[in-house]
């Protein structure tokens, strides 16, 4: 009998083992990914590069992963943290190995100190981190290798880009492959790519002035792209030269740089223009004869004549601010925060009003910052194809905001742009909503048809003359004179117009990080997907697509969206007030001189007394307003973090219960 018993154990052991083995077998390869980013799968993107390589034949390339395994064992739980990392890494490599048919192949090696797979990582330029007195350090990095020895890295691996780190791999691997690079030139008139000229570079530091640096988002497009600043002098753009004609915040070009761009477009050129109506890297020079002249300083950029024949328009002064899409944020170091409607945040729940998505450069998208953007309206001169990329939503619009102080009255003025209250109330939805960025498509009209005339070189201002001024030619400067572009020379272009130039600046689209520099927001992926879509690199853009895990707490989003709506108007009437009882309060200073200063010095400090006690009453009111918001949240965090917690516990207890008296009503029945 035991014998019999042992016997059907062992053989339900060995049926389970072959059905475990049959079971794996015919299901290798099978995958199921439930995450809602589908993270560990492999995006529409990789897939094409990876269908290119079958399709060309190219040779085999070696993807090796270097994780310290070993050597990790000694480290603290933060770096121990690693490992998890390394497990994703290590599964998305298989996927691409997987897929690959061969065209990659994938080692994993634990560099142990002192191994040769140590030196060989370190021979590689992997970045090694020490770990303790003794030298050891630990890697964690790629290194791509093709059949033909050309190599490349990722010298480190951080957690805080996974992410990315699907876009790094697949483009290392279609660099490496297809490694000739498409050329950018770049013309702007701030400097977004210094020229690194060693000797003026040591004549600044000998100044006591540092260098300029490039941006992070045009160090990110050289890792593609082939970049070279256009000098502002050349009357000509050539298609020999370059690919692509990138125009970065145009202000005060000359004749013969519009010319130039006008050519390039007209005959078929791809372009990107970046305009705005005040950008914050165009700042002037501090002047200390004149400290108030960089108020007056107007950082705006257009392209005059030449928007205006294609068919667009920037509104001078206007400004696009969206209540909905407005960050709040603290704007003075003591202040409370407040809700910042010229600084524009897309996130995950309100992309889909913003961007359009049946443009490819926008999929994927979920979390974009703009500030102080220009809106960018169609005109009836448009003959070609316009599509929008991004607008505002129902709560955006558009503000009238002016070079210089602010004065009292309905006006805004620049030194409102730190007073965000005021410019809330100035402000009203528009009817619809507001483009900031468009698509054009199709042959646009020559801005010269006549040809053009402009001097060989433009006459400059002399020292002490704001930015700007425009000087008159001398009557013996050296003309250039340009025919008509020939009809025949005329092409179909695509043309991508921003209506800022910030949101590609290290200020709004990257952040330091103990780790270096990284990616704050979504920005630069606008910068390079417009850049591959103009380019036909549709691959890279598609990988750049994944969206990031995003966990939002939409109630808490809701609830306070609603108390700022709810407590707007009280907040708009405080202000109104404040400001009323201040302009009566200049008002009645300025009444005071020395003639009527002893006659009326009572009765004017007892009014100004007066209107300071209502200015510090209204001041307590919004303190009041904003106590309520917070209560507000406060009490939905208290009831959620309640039901959380004491959802467990509760559920037992009443199952406890209800087991509790079950049984006791069962045990007196059978009594009966």
């Amino acid at each position: 009998m035991k014998s019999n018993r042992l016997l059907t154990i062992l053989l339900i052991a060995l049926i389970t083992m072959f059905s475990v083995h049959v079971f794996n077998v015919n299901t290798e390869g099978a995958r199921l990914d439930l995450t809602e980013t589908k993270m560990y799968s492999l995006t529409k993107g990789t897939h094409q590069i990876i269908e290119k390589m079958k399709s060309e034949g190219v040779k085999p390339i070696e993807i090796r992963l270097y994780f310290s395994h070993t050597a990790g064992k000694s480290l603290p739980q933060m770096i121990k943290n690693f490992v998890t990392y390394e497990q994703y890494i290590r599964n998305l490599l298989r996927e691409y190995e997987r897929y690959s048919g061969g065209k990659i192949r994938v080692k994993f090696i634990d560099p142990v100190p002192d191994s040769d797979e140590a030196q060989d990582a370190t021979d590689f330029g992997l970045d090694g981190k020490p770990i303790n007195q003794y030298g050891d350090l630990f890697f964690f990095g790629l290194v791509f290798q093709t059949q033909t020895g050309s190599k490349d890295m990722i010298e480190f691996l951080s957690p805080d880009k996974q992410e990315t780190i699907e876009y790094e791999i697949s483009k290392k691997v279609y660099n490496l492959l297809w490694p000739t690079k498409k050329r950018i030139g770049i013309l702007s008139g701030i400097e977004p790519l210094p020229d690194d000229n060693p000797y003026m570079n040591q004549l600044l530091q000998a100044q006591g002035k540092a260098p300029s640096q490039p941006w992070t988002s045009m160090d990110v497009l050289k890792e593609h792209y082939e970049i070279s600043r256009i000098d502002a002098e050349s009357d000509a753009i050539s298609k020999d030269d370059y690919d692509l004609l990138m125009v970065i915040h145009p202000r005060d070009f000359t004749d013969k740089q519009l010319w130039a761009i006008n050519e390039w477009v007209v005959t078929g050129g791809k372009t990107m223009v970046f305009l705005d109506p005040y950008c914050i890297e165009d700042q002037p020079e501090q002047s200390p004869n004149n400290p108030w002249a960089a108020i007056q300083y107007k950082p705006a950029s257009t392209l005059g004549n030449l928007l205006d024949t294609w068919g667009l328009k920037r509104e001078e002064d206007q400004f696009v601010v969206d209540y909905e899409l407005g960050v709040k944020r603290m704007v003075d170091r003591r202040g409370p925060a407040q809700k910042v409607i010229t600084d524009l945040m897309v996130t995950d729940q309100n992309i889909g009003q913003v961007a359009n998505p049946e443009v490819p450069i926008l999929n994927g998208l979920a979390n974009l910052r703009f500030f102080l953007v220009g809106a960018l309206q169609k005109t009836d001169k448009a003959t070609a194809e316009f599509t929008p990329l991004l607008r505002t939503t129902d709560a955006g619009g558009s503000v009238e905001i002016k070079p210089g102080f602010s004065q009292s009255g309905d006006s805004l003025a620049y030194t409102d742009l730190n007073n965000p209250g005021k410019i809330i109330d100035k402000f009203s939805p528009a009817d619809e909503a507001q483009v900031f960025a468009w698509m054009i498509k199709g042959q646009l009209a020559d801005a010269y048809p006549e040809g053009a005339s402009f001097p060989a070189e433009a006459p400059r201002p002399p020292p002490g003359l704001p930015p700007g001024v425009q000087m008159p030619v001398p009557e013996d400067a050296e003309m250039i004179e340009k025919a008509a572009i020939p009809a025949e020379s005329h092409a179909e272009s695509t043309l991508i117009v921003f209506g800022d130039v910030d949101f590609i600046t290290d200020q709004l689209a990257f952040q330091r990080s103990f780790f270096g520099v990284a990616a704050a927001n979504d920005n630069y992926k606008v910068l390079l997907n417009s850049v591959d879509f103009l380019l036909g690199s549709e691959e890279l853009m598609n990988v750049r697509s994944k969206r990031q895990i995003r966990r939002p707490f939409e109630l808490f989003d809701r609830i306070e969206a609603q108390a700022d709506a709810d407590m707007l108007e009280q907040e708009r009437q405080v202000r109104a007030d404040i400001e009323r009882f201040q302009d009566d309060l200049r008002e009645k200073q300025r009444g005071i001189n020395e003639k009527n200063a002893v006659l009326f010095q009572k009765k004017l400090q007892d009014e100004i007394e007066s209107l300071n006690d209502k200015i510090n009453e209204g001041n307590r009111a919004l303190r009041e307003i904003r106590k309520q918001k917070r209560a507000q949240l406060e009490g939905v965090e208290q009831w959620v973090r309640a039901s959380i917690i004491g959802a467990m516990p509760g559920a037992v207890c009443l199952f406890g219960l209800f087991s509790f008296y079950a049984r006791r009503s069962k045990q007196k029945k059978v009594r009966r």
